[in-house]
C-alpha cells in the first residue's frame, strides 16, 4: 500500500523533500537564526535576550530535539507575526493562569512546561521543578532546576535558593548525595531556612548509611514512582480549559521604557 502510494506522487515534490531532509540533517540551523535578540535594546534588556539566547544555545548544542523544537517555535513566530517580546508576555499569562494546588501537579507541570516552550524563563522553570517533585519526576526536576539556575538571571536570592533545594531534593532522591549535599549547602549560605536545615540532615544521613552500590540499589529501589501519565485528552482539555492565547502588544507599547521583570 505505501508503495503504491508512493508510486502517485510528484517525483520532484519527493526528490525536493529528500533533499530538504538530508539539508537539515548536514547543515542545520544554527540558535542565532532560530531565537532572533531584538535590535537596538537598552542594557537591561539586552542581557536579559543575551541570557535567553545563551540558554537555547546550550539547550540545542547536540539535541536534535530540542533544535526542532526551536525551528517549530520560529516558524510560529514567522506564521503569526509574533515579536520575541510578544512570546514573553504570553508566557508570563500562561504562567499567572495556573493555580498550583494539592493533587494538580500533573496539570500545573504541563502549563508551566507550555510557558518555558513558548519562552523560558527561571521562575516558571523553578515551578516546573517543584511541580516535577511531586510528581516524583526526580531526573525532570533536577533538569528544570540546572535550568534555571543556568539561566543566571535570578535577583531574588529566595528564589535562586529554592532552585538550588530543589535540585538538592532532586538529586538526594536520584542517588547523587554528594552533589545534593553542595546544593543544599549553597541554598543555606543564601536564604537559611528550617526545611532547607531538614534536608541537609537527611542528605547527611544518607552519605553516613548508603556507602555500597547494594546499599544505592536498594535505595533507589524504595524512591517511589511516578504516577501514570496524564491522558491525552484530559491533557488537551486542560489546555483549552486554560485559554492559552498568544498576546498581541500595540505597536505604541515601548518595553525598552522598562526594565526586565525581577526573578
Amino acid at each position: 500500500m505505501a508503495q503504491a502510494g508512493l508510486s502517485h506522487m510528484n517525483p520532484e515534490a519527493i526528490n525536493g523533500f529528500m533533499d530538504f531532509m538530508r539539508n537539515e540533517k548536514e547543515n542545520p540551523p544554527k540558535t542565532a537564526d532560530l531565537f532572533k535578540v531584538p535590535a537596538d535594546l537598552p542594557q537591561g534588556w539586552q542581557i536579559f535576550f543575551d541570557k535567553v539566547a545563551a540558554h537555547y544555545a546550550r539547550q540545542c548544542a547536540g539535541n536534535r530535539h530540542a533544535l526542532i523544537s526551536l525551528e517549530k517555535r520560529s516558524w510560529l513566530l514567522e506564521d503569526e507575526k509574533l515579536t520575541e517580546f510578544e512570546m514573553f508576555m504570553s508566557a508570563v499569562g500562561m504562567k499567572e493562569k495556573v493555580t498550583f494546588r494539592e493533587g494538580d501537579a500533573a496539570r500545573a507541570l504541563l502549563f508551566y512546561t507550555s510557558a518555558i516552550s513558548t519562552f523560558p524563563t527561571p521562575d516558571v522553570m523553578n515551578n516546573a521543578a517543584a511541580c516535577a517533585l511531586r510528581e516524583n519526576k526526580f531526573q525532570l526536576a533536577e533538569d528544570f532546576a540546572s535550568e534555571a539556575l543556568d539561566m543566571e538571571l535570578f535577583t531574588n536570592l529566595k528564589n535562586k535558593a529554592k532552585a538550588y533545594f530543589r535540585r538538592s531534593q532532586a538529586r538526594m532522591h536520584l542517588g547523587n548525595f554528594e552533589e545534593a549535599l553542595q546544593d543544599i549547602n549553597i541554598a543555606a549560605d543564601i536564604h537559611p531556612d528550617v526545611s532547607i536545615s531538614s534536608t541537609r540532615n537527611e542528605i547527611e544521613t544518607l552519605i553516613e548509611t548508603v556507602k555500597t552500590p547494594s546499599q544505592r540499589k536498594t535505595y533507589l529501589a524504595g524512591q517511589k514512582s511516578p504516577p501514570k501519565k496524564l491522558p491525552f485528552m484530559e491533557a488537551l482539555q486542560g489546555i483549552q480549559d486554560l485559554g492559552v492565547q498568544c498576546v498581541r502588544v500595540p505597536d505604541f507599547v515601548d518595553f525598552t521604557q522598562v526594565q526586565p521583570p525581577p526573578f
